[in-house]
């Protein structure tokens, strides 16, 4: 009798372990195996728009009219990316679309070119082709753009309308700044025969010419305040994005060793972002081995990877208009040298110290005190101790730096260590959200711990 309840135990058991199994492979596969793009409902953009006249009509009595352009063409080569400030406000990605806002009444009107048969067929409608889109999408109207003309006019003599916020600082694109930005028109302006102005300051140019007596105002700072905290949606899709991301990275490290090529490592993470779901790179890939590994932007990928030599592979992606950003350093042949030991070891311990002082309230300043203080103490140059920048549409987003922290930021913190005499480059860089409490890492699916990132390397 006890030998029959002992067997009928074990058979329980074994019942039991197998019905665990299935049910952690189930788990294995949904959290680890799914290729979901989340997108974002209607109502997120008409929170943001109210967001925005709501801050505008505490600036000016009148309040004014917002006039916001979308992206006149499309960039050969690449997936299409829609302007920043306009994706945000609206979430169309229709080329020659202009958004107007009336700032007292918070209605919004969009306006679109009427596309051909063949326009259709090649690259797909938009919202004009769209019955009942304006109540579908939140806005007042979606109208012709030949109407915007006439539509702008009726509002010229009207004093309530005098003020017109239009985006008078430079773009942003996905892996440069606004300031970036400036800074390339600079450099091309340098050149004496490239003098001609840029997609926005012609736009403003032609508004400025045809409303003399309005009022032009900046609206560029108040969209960055709005950018900078992220809603609810967005930190879900970054959460994924980061997951993502790390995961990419791991199998880059697994794939390396000396003899293999940088892009080979590239290839790894990419095929893996792009098969769960991730439309883009943040960036263009950064796998630089050896001597390359001190050139910061390096994206030729090209070079062979030698024994003894460090990699640093900065590498993110772009989920529904939300970027990440990523950097690893590791030896090449699994094993570091002691010196380059010593520098990666100042690089995380520096890079903790600062994700521990992360929290609402904390001025970015005091954290920059702290990296410099921290690797000072590791025996370093505090030069490149850098706090962070923030993370968002743009891997280098918009956003006063010179703000407290704030519970939903976004910042990249990304201290580094840069011996060019010595081809030494550790950088260690994770993606971090600003929770209530402190910093939640978002990209901590791809290890920095010494044991951890060599056990990848064995594998």
């Amino acid at each position: 009798m006890r030998d029959a309840q002992v067997n009928e135990l074990e058979v329980r058991s074994k019942k039991l372990k197998a019905a665990v199994r299935i049910l952690l492979t189930f788990y294995f596969l949904l959290f680890t195996f799914s290729a979901e793009r989340f997108g974002y409902p209607p109502e997120e953009f008409s929170a943001r728009r109210d967001r925005l006249v709501t801050a505008l009509r505490t600036q000016r009595p009148d309040g004014g009219t917002v006039i916001l352009f979308g992206a006149s063409t499309a960039t050969p080569g690449v997936r299409f990316r829609q302007d920043h400030d306009f994706y945000y406000l609206t979430g169309s990605e229709a080329l020659n679309a202009v958004l107007v806002m009336d700032v007292p009444s918070g209605d919004a009107h969009i306006f679109m070119p009427k596309l051909s048969a063949t326009q259709v067929q090649f690259n797909g409608g938009n919202w004009l082709d769209e019955s009942g889109a304006a109540k579908k999408y939140g806005f007042a109207s979606v109208q012709p753009l030949p109407a915007l003309a006439e539509f702008l006019m009726k509002r010229r003599g009207d004093a309530a309308s005098s003020t017109m916020w239009m985006r008078l600082s430079d773009s942003d694109v996905i892996d440069q700044s606004r300031g970036e930005i400036r800074s390339g028109i600079v450099r091309r302006r340098a050149n004496p025969f490239a003098q001609y102005p840029t997609a926005d300051g012609a736009l403003v140019g032609a508004l400025r010419a045809e409303f003399a007596s309005s009022d032009f105002r900046d609206v560029s700072p108040h969209i960055d305040r709005l950018r900078l905290i992220k809603s609810g949606r967005e930190i879900e899709i970054l959460r994924y994005n980061g997951r993502i991301s790390a995961e990419a990275m791991v199998r880059a490290i697994r794939a390396a060793a000396p003899g293999k090529f940088e892009y080979e490592l590239e290839a790894e993470a990419t095929a893996w972002m792009v098969k769960h779901g991730l439309q883009a790179a943040a960036y263009p890939a950064i796998v630089g081995s050896g001597p390359m590994g001190n050139q910061w932007h390096y994206q030729d990928n090209g070079r062979q990877m030698k024994a003894g030599e460090l990699v640093v592979m900065d590498y993110g992606g772009s989920l529904d208009y939300l970027t990440v950003d990523i950097t690893r350093t590791w030896p090449v042949s699994g094993r570091f040298t002691d010196q380059q030991r010593k520098a990666y070891d100042a690089v995380l311990a520096t890079q903790k110290a600062i994700i521990a002082a992360v929290k609402p309230g904390v001025a970015r300043i005091v954290i920059r005190r702290i990296a410099e203080d921290t690797m000072r103490q590791q025996g370093f140059d505090p030069r490149y101790a850098n706090s962070g920048h923030y993370v968002g549409l743009s891997v280098h987003d918009v956003g006063d730096s010179n703000v407290p922290l704030a519970e939903g930021m976004v910042l990249a913190i990304e201290p580094i260590i840069d011996l060019p005499d010595q081809q030494l480059h550790v950088r260690i860089e994770d993606t971090v959200l600003v929770t209530a409490t402190g910093a939640e890492i978002l990209s901590a699916a791809v290890p920095k711990e010494v044991n951890e990132l060599l056990a990848l390397l064995k594998r």
